[in-house]
Parts: C-alpha cells; structure tokens; sequence
C-alpha cells in the first residue's frame, strides 16, 4: 500500500474564509466551526481508539477532496461488521439505517451536526450474475483486498481522518488523478462484467472532470458494450443525465463511438450515430447533426428538462432528410420537429422518465422550430399555454441556443432576432395580463350556471368558445363583454338544437 501524509481544507476543525480585507496585522482573521470535521472526528475516534477498529474515508469524496472540489456525500470502510457498526454508532446516539446490509453498507445519521454518511465493512465481491450487482459478498479484514474491488484507480484512495493519512494501492494511482486519466482497477473487461455500468460511468466521469479515458479501458468498452443491455433503465438514464448537465457533454459522442449506445434500450435506430453521420448539407449549419445538437445542450442551463430537449430536439432529422427540390446538394429537413418529438417520446418511456418531464421535454421539441414571431395572436397564446406561462423563458433560451448554433450569416442574425422578438411578443402578454385559459377569463362556469340555459358539458363548451374569441380579441375580456358573448351562444345552441 501506497500511503502519504495529506491535509485536506475541507476536513479542519475552523474553515476560514478564502479571502480576507484585513486592515492591519492585528485584525484577527474570523472562521467558522467545521461541522463536517467536527462529526467525522467524533466517529474516527470511536472507531480507532474505543472500538480498535479502523476506519477510511473511501471512494468519490477521497477523489473530490482531492481535486479540491466539494463532495456531494462522505462514503466510509471499516474492518467492523455491520452489527459492530451499528453497536459503535449507536453508542455515540447516531441514527442507524440498514440501507444497504446484504453488501455490508449501514447508513448513519448525525442529527446532531447534521451529517449522514454510509459506511461498508471491507469486502470482496462475488460472481455478478446480473451485471451489476454481486451475487454474494465476502467481508475481510484487510483494506487493500477492498480497494482492489473498486472501479476506477480514482475513485479507489482510502483516507485517515486522524493521521491524516492518504492510502492507495500503487502510487500510479494518484499520478492518474494528477494526469486526468480514467482507468480501471486491474482488468477492464473483468470490471465491465461485474458491473456494465461502469462503462457509462467512465464516460461520465470523463464529462464530469474533463479526464481522458486510458485506451485500454476504453478499447474495453467496445468489446463489452453488449453487457449494457443488463442494466436497469433508469441507472442509464441517470448517468446519461449527469453527462449532459456536466461542462463538457460532448463527451457523449463517445457512446456513439463505441456503440454502447446502442444497449441504451431497444431502439430501432442507434440514434445518436444516425446523427453523428447526418450531415446538414445546406448553407445554415456548420456541422452534422450530432454535433450541432451538442452546441445546443452547451448553450442551454442545466436544467434536466432543458438539456434533455436540447439534446434530442434534431434527433428526427435523419430520417426526413430530403434532397431540396432544384439543387444537386442541399438539404431540407421539413417535419423534423415533430418527428424528433416522437422519437423522443419512444426514448423518454424507455428510459422511464416522469410524465411531467415527458410531457415538458415533448412540448419543447415540438414547437421548437415553430414561426412565433409571426402566427396569429390566439396562436401564440396557445402555444404558450400548452407549454406554460412558468415554463416558456427556458423554451426561449431553448431556442436562441438553437439559433445561435448555427452557422453566422444573415439568417443567423435573423434567428436571433426572431427569438428576441417572440420573448417581447411574451413579455407584452403578461404585461398586459391577457387571458391565456379558461381560469383567466372574467366570468367562470358558475355565472353561466347561475343564468338557468345552459348546464352540463354545455357550459365547459361555451367557456372555450368565449376563450378562442378572447385569444384574438383580448379586449373582450371583461365581464359585461362576456355576458353578451354568452347571449349569442345561447342563441347559437338553440339554433342548432
């Protein structure tokens, strides 16, 4: 075992702030009370000194703390069972949680400073027969054996809060992290059978830290993507999801590279390549398809829906690729907004997204390429009805990504425009506080109940037409406007029945 004496900011008992406007020697430099340290000491001195038992600070936190970025949860290892686990951490009044007990995981709660963290008796995994799970675990006794389980050289340093003391099983491994390099503890392809999804997450980590992957775990992924196909959907979806919220989703163009893609799910095309190989061939784009998209997902903020839409907003275009009518080389794509929304729909239930982000992202591609610096009013206002009033400032910043990933010309700045102007056009509306729907218009279902003609569906009919006239004609909508609207409906229905 490799080990290194290693003091991390994160981990001291007062953090001080980064910069200071001291006005004289003698002004005292103010911190503040660690909790984090202040828990975790508490729980190394149980273990190490009442307990005789040893314990780290394991995996992502370690890589994190060492990259000098926040972790997002603090995983420990220790040589105790999980029934001494649970006796060490009870006694110190810590909340304890079988979270994980058949692979030796305890899940502990200090409501005191207000920490959780898991901790794992050292283990050696079985056979995974599922491929992703070990069908059986050892627990041992030695940390070395433990760390030689895990995926990545990165994620595999174990830390002593008390000696402050970094372990690893090779000194290579920390010149991995210095380097950027993501490679596999031992074997790749023996990682890959054990847990398939290991794969994405080299990606992943790839996109996440800006890292290369090492070229014999990545040559690894092409032989073994079909191991994919094992995982559950939603894990897939979570770590494509992570890819692309990341600084550099670009990194995805790797799973087309590789085909792993491909055992995302039962598709009936490998979508992501058909647009790597799409090229655009007209004068507005700069690049294929894929590639274009990718400048989308850039653009937009990270925000799940957002970079879903963006990342699938072209994937139709493929497949209405038409030579335009009168040229020899360029091509229009007419229909592709409403093809890639059903391609996408097809993705979203297989990779078990929420009806809510389906129905958002869905909406999103569809009228992504819409004319709404230039369609009727009442047209305007429906669409941003059916998108949402909430929702409709991250559809705009959706489309002036689009616009500005394109090649600069004339047309670009035209499409630029053309996005400022539809946000004025939105902006106008709610200034004026128009009516949108049914709850915006100045009578309701009751008033038209009250008045004895009209009952039933015919009332819900007759606010929807009233409506679609207030669409085109805001200035009707107030109550004495809308009474005699409904006189003339009255008159309407008699006539027709």
């Amino acid at each position: 075992m490799y080990k290194v004496k290693k003091e991390f900011d994160q981990l001291k008992p007062i953090i001080y702030p980064e910069t200071t406007n001291q006005v004289d020697n003698s002004q005292l430099q103010l911190g503040v009370d660690n909790r984090l340290y202040r828990s975790l000491f508490r729980i190394f001195d149980a273990f190490w000194i009442y307990a005789k038992k040893e314990l780290f600070l394991v995996g992502g936190c370690v890589r994190d703390l060492l990259l000098n970025r926040q972790p997002k949860d603090y995983d420990l290892t220790t040589n105790a069972t999980p029934e001494e686990v649970k006796k060490i951490c009870i006694a110190l009044g810590l909340k304890t949680f079988d979270s994980g007990i058949k692979h030796g995981t305890i899940t502990i709660l200090d409501e005191f400073y207000g920490q959780s963290y898991e901790i794992t008796t050292y283990r050696v995994d079985g056979k995974y027969t599922d491929g992703r799970h070990p069908d059986s675990v050892e627990f041992v006794s030695s940390l070395k054996e433990d760390l030689k389980r895990r995926d990545f050289t990165i994620n595999s340093f174990a830390y002593d809060l008390l000696k402050q003391e970094l372990l690893a099983l090779d000194e290579s491994y920390l010149k991995d992290l210095e380097f950027g390099i993501i490679r596999t503890v031992g074997d790749p392809a023996e990682r890959y059978e054990e847990d398939a999804l290991r794969m994405l997450r080299a990606i992943r980590f790839s996109a996440q830290l800006n890292f290369s992957i090492e070229k014999y775990t990545y040559s690894a992924i092409k032989m073994c993507a079909p191991l994919l196909a094992k995982v559950s959907k939603e894990r897939i979806r979570d770590e494509l999801t992570k890819i692309i919220m990341s600084d550099t989703p670009e990194v995805l163009e790797l799973a087309a590279i590789t085909r792993l893609e491909d055992y995302f799910g039962n598709f009936e095309h490998s979508y992501l390549a058909c647009m790597l190989d799409c090229e655009h061939q007209n004068p507005w784009h700069y690049t294929d398809v894929f590639h274009h998209t990718l400048d989308v997902v850039k653009r937009v903020p990270k925000i799940f829906e957002v970079r879903w839409a963006a990342l699938l907003h072209d994937i139709g275009k493929p497949y209405v690729k038409k030579l335009k009518e009168g040229t020899v080389d360029q091509y229009v794509y007419y229909g592709h907004p409403e093809k890639s929304a059903e391609i996408a729909l097809t993705i979203m239930d297989t990779l078990k997204f929420s009806n809510d982000q389906k129905d958002l992202i869905y909406k999103f591609i569809k009228y992504h390429d819409d004319s709404l610096d230039t369609v009727k009013n009442s047209t305007f206002k429906r669409v941003v009805t059916d998108i949402g009033k909430e929702n409709f400032p991250l559809f705009m910043k959706l489309r002036l990504a689009d616009a500005m990933s394109h090649k600069l010309s004339q047309g670009t700045i035209y499409a630029v425009d053309a996005v400022s102007n539809v946000y004025d056009r939105f902006k106008e509306i709610l200034d004026n506080d128009e009516a949108m729907t049914i709850k915006d218009l100045a009578i309701n279902g009751n008033d038209i109940l009250a008045d004895g003609f009209l009952e039933g569906p015919e009332i819900g009919d007759c606010l929807k037409w009233m409506l679609n006239l207030v669409l085109e004609h805001p200035e009707y909508n107030n109550r004495e406007k809308l009474l005699e609207l409904l006189e003339i409906f009255k008159e309407m229905s008699f006539q027709s029945s």
